[in-house]
């Protein structure tokens, strides 16, 4: 889970930093991406790497649903139909 948190604000951060071109976003981005290989090998010494890198897929809807909440950023049909993709697939894979 840590991976997958820091995966999704490191690319939230990095948004923030393209909107509005401050470097404290880049930097706290940067270091959020530093730290997703380490979790990653630490989930990977206890969870399968399918399960692993299937909750990766978790990223998008955490990265979606901290734009709309921090960025206000509009979530359309598109996006919602994406999500409910990625949420079938993870369901489908794990029956």
């Amino acid at each position: 889970m840590a991976a997958v948190l820091t995966t999704a604000l490191g690319q939230f951060f990095y948004k923030k930093f393209a909107l509005n071109k401050k470097k404290i976003y880049l930097i706290i981005s940067v270091s959020l991406f530093a730290m997703v290989p380490l979790f990653n090998f630490i989930a990977l010494k206890e969870i399968s790497i399918d399960i692993v890198y299937m909750s990766t897929s978790l990223t998008i809807i955490l990265v979606i649903f901290l734009s709309k909440v921090f960025l206000n950023e509009k979530v359309d049909i598109k996006l919602y139909s994406g999500v409910l993709i990625i949420l079938l697939g993870i369901i489908i894979y794990n029956l």
